[in-house]
């Protein structure tokens, strides 16, 4: 095969690709950050008129061995490697909301979107899975409407899997670690005729968790996590391949370690726990003509999980839920692109989906909320003035609710690239449309359960029996909405050295709007207490309240559907980026200069923080500006230095949170200013003969912050409320011999604290406002023991 040197830059460009297993045991230059391409073949991109390596935006490819020694094992460990790429831990897989240049969102539809093989996924649940023969993965930032069109807002993760036609072999991998860390992994590639390849893989993963709920006395984020895949490949013809997948991943565990601010251990007495099913399945048809090639892509994914939470976060018996969502997702995709190698490149496509999820989120109250509630109740009829309580008849009250959520779209897009622009050699442009049309909608059917009260009048000398009224509602009906959008994208490329580079770029983008599903549990509350004033009053003989009835706002609230729906966000981005490489490749420069204006931009808010849920707001407009950088140096052939920065200054441009507050010129929160990621690698190969062929070592520092956790930037005091920027150590020692491979692995060395997330909920019994944590990882160490045959 034909060899291809790419180098790593992980600003506007990074590269780091994988070796073929005997070339690297032949050659001990391959460091850390330089790798020799042999057997795996990076191929150019189904949609994109341009080389993967000359791109004109900022894309970050990470190879195996890269992988492997930096121990990425799932999509969260990729934080902060990559410039103004940050993943934060909320203590489960439910969700994996990615920040890329401050555009992020923790909930709702994703900034960032996920492709495996080239099959999206559609729920950030499905995100967070274990790596295992990933051949490479692929980080686009900055807004890749054009190609990808909805959700692609902040840019693109793509993986992907080793191919069973370009290697064959068997790979097995035992590791164990402090905290109860095992894992145990197998594949085999296998060419089971001279066009037909067949690979199959499991694994095997599980921790005994790092944090204590002090109520039970039990780690409360235990986990396993298991699953396998399989993929066939045939070559029916040199001009025609088909290619079918299909993986399969579960866990199952304890979760949201959750904890207050003050504290070192979680209290439940609630079950926090999460449980997933995933499957992501897909074909891809592949053929080649002269001058261009058709590719199509089915894609189909089926989720089911369940995750329950205590929501007060406390041992007192308030507030709980238990969401479980199934979700089944189809999609298609034709492309026709022309050969890349001539003046003009071109794609044409069409892309249609559809989604159905189906969420039952039963929320309960339990005792300790009851009496909390009934003192408001208490309290509101005080203030009314009436001679009698209105007193809750039990001592729970549930709120379940199902939700059906289907959507569908299609869209055509075009890009076309034209190089040697204006008889200039090396200089190009890139201009590309879309048009994506989607509709959403939502089918409700929720109630309460519990709601019934008991009128006990109070009137001196006038005995009279309690009343009985029921107070449960209930709420169904269906909304939908459509959107389009028209998403458009242009590119100047300047190549003034076969190793160098610079570009200029403005492109779209779009996430979509929808239905937030939880707002239904301040919904429902309201509808109960409502329901119960109302029946209530209406059992109550004539006289009985001062002033008639029951006081009104005199305000129009908003109609259901408006508190339910948001609108899609937008965004334009523009960049100046470039590539240099000097001093016969041993040094590597890359940059890039951004800014991005985001219009509807979408927030989560806590509805009385926390104690109904969160909501999905449309908050103005934000923009984020900054720039990222990236340095590698190779002084000699077996070591190697690199360092990566980036930097993102992300606010709110303009948001009216109320009449009386507003947060233009606040920092987004949960979106980092700073991420840092310096390194070395370093091989030393034995000579012949020797009890050992091969010695690696690689060191990392990562570092992420400022992080504001609040709109407002400040705790409910007034004081600044952010995690300052914090760096972890970690590091990598390894002995080769023939087929197997020893190493010692500690992520986090030296316990570095810090807060990984943070949130403010009040305590409904206390009316307290309190802050918790989700807490960074302890030091953790280990060891595995690898088995490489290759064929």
């Amino acid at each position: 095969m034909k060899k291809l040197i790419l180098l790593m830059s992980v600003v506007c460009y990074t590269f780091i690709t994988a070796s073929g297993a005997d070339y690297e045991k032949e050659n001990p230059q391959d460091t850390l950050r330089v790798y020799y391409l042999d057997e795996f073949v990076i191929s150019s991109s189904v949609k994109e008129t341009n080389n993967l390596k000359n791109m004109p935006t900022a894309v970050s490819v990470v190879s195996p061995k890269q992988l492997q020694n930096t121990q990425i094992e799932s999509l969260p460990d990729l934080s902060s490697y990559i410039p103004n790429f940050f993943i934060p831990t909320y203590g489960s897989k439910v969700s994996t909301p990615i920040y890329i240049r401050g555009i992020g969102a923790r909930l709702g539809s994703q900034t960032v979107s996920l492709y495996v093989d080239n099959v999206p996924s559609f729920n950030p649940s499905a995100f967070d899975f274990e790596f295992q023969d990933i051949q490479r993965v692929e980080v686009l930032r900055g807004a890749q409407g054009t190609l990808y069109g909805r959700n692609a807002i902040g840019g693109i993760v793509n993986l992907y899997t080793l191919s069973p036609l370009a290697y064959q072999g068997t790979r097995l991998t035992m590791s164990g670690g402090n905290y109860g860390q095992f894992s145990l992994m197998g594949s085999n590639y296998s060419k089971l005729s001279n066009n037909f390849g067949l690979s199959a893989a499991a694994y095997y993963k599980r921790d005994d968790g790092y944090f204590t709920n002090s109520y039970t006395g039990e780690k409360v984020d235990n986990s396993e996590n298991a699953g396998g895949k399989i993929k066939l490949e045939w070559q029916a013809s040199p001009d025609f391949k088909a290619m079918l997948f299909g993986n399969y991943d579960y866990v199952t565990g304890g979760a949201f370690p959750y904890m207050h601010v003050d504290s070192t251990r979680s209290s439940f007495n609630e079950p926090s726990s999460y449980d997933r099913h995933l499957f992501t399945n897909g074909l891809s048809l592949e053929w080649r003509r002269s001058g261009f090639t058709v590719h199509s892509t089915t894609g189909f994914q089926y989720l089911k999980d369940d995750m329950k939470m205590d929501q007060d976060y406390t041992s007192n018996s308030v507030f709980s839920i238990n969401q479980k969502q199934k979700q089944h997702s189809i999609s298609q995709e034709f492309t026709v692109k022309s050969d890349l190698n001539k003046t003009y490149s071109w794609v044409l496509g069409a892309f249609g989906f559809y989604d159905r999820r189906v969420v039952d989120t039963p929320v309960a109250i339990k005792e300790d909320g009851m009496v909390a509630m009934q003192g408001h109740l208490d309290t509101a009829m005080e203030r009314m003035g009436a001679p009698l309580r209105i007193v809750y008849a039990n001592d729970r009250i549930d709120l379940p609710g199902i939700y059906t959520k289907p959507s569908k779209g299609a869209a055509l897009f075009h890009q076309s690239t034209i190089n040697d622009l204006f008889g200039v050699e090396g200089l190009s442009a890139t201009a590309g449309l879309r048009f994506d049309y989607e509709q959403t909608a939502i089918d409700f059917s929720t109630e309460s359960d519990g709601g019934d009260v008991n009128l006990k009048f109070q009137i001196p000398n006038r005995p009279m029996p309690d009343i009985f009224v029921e107070g449960d509602t209930l709420i169904e009906g269906s909304f939908s909405r459509d959107f389009g959008q028209l998403l458009p994208k242009f590119a100047l490329k300047y190549n003034y050295s076969p190793t160098s580079m610079i570009y200029l770029s403005a492109s779209k983008g779009y996430k979509t709007g929808g239905y937030n599903e939880q707002v239904f549990s301040e919904v429902l509350q309201g509808a109960l207490s409502e329901s119960i004033m109302r029946n209530a009053m209406s059992g109550m003989p004539p006289g009985m309240l001062p002033g008639g009835g029951a006081p009104g706002n005199g305000d129009e609230d908003p109609s259901l559907e408006e508190m339910l729906s948001y609108d899609p966000e937008t965004s334009w981005t523009y960049e100046l980026g470039g590539r240099y490489e000097m001093l016969n490749n041993k040094l590597s420069l890359t940059y890039a200069l951004f800014y991005s204006r985001v219009n509807d931009i979408q927030i989560i808010k806590l509805t009385r923080q926390g104690t109904s849920g969160r909501t999905v707001e449309n908050a103005g407009k934000s923009e984020s500006k900054g720039f990222e950088l990236s340095v590698k140096y190779s002084p000699i052939s077996n070591l190697s230095f690199y360092g990566d920065y980036g930097f993102a200054n992300a606010r709110f441009k303009d948001y009216q949170a109320s009449e009386d507050v507003n947060y233009a010129g606040n920092y987004i929160p949960f979106a980092p200013r700073h991420t840092l990621s310096l390194g070395a690698g370093y091989v030393y190969k034995f000579g012949n003969g020797s009890f050992i062929d091969r010695f690696i070592a690689n060191v990392q520092y990562t570092g992420v912050g400022k992080i504001y956790w609040t709109e407002s930037n400040e705790d409910v005091n007034g004081e600044e409320l952010y995690q300052p920027f914090y760096g972890l150590v970690n590091g990598t020692v390894a002995v080769e011999k023939g087929v197997f491979s020893l190493e010692l692995w500690g992520k986090n060395l030296l316990g570095k604290d810090y807060n990984s997330f943070l949130f403010e909920a009040s305590d409904m019994t206390t009316g307290n406002t309190n802050s918790f944590v989700q807490r960074g990882y302890p030091a953790r160490i280990g060891a595995t023991l690898r088995y490489t045959f290759d064929r």
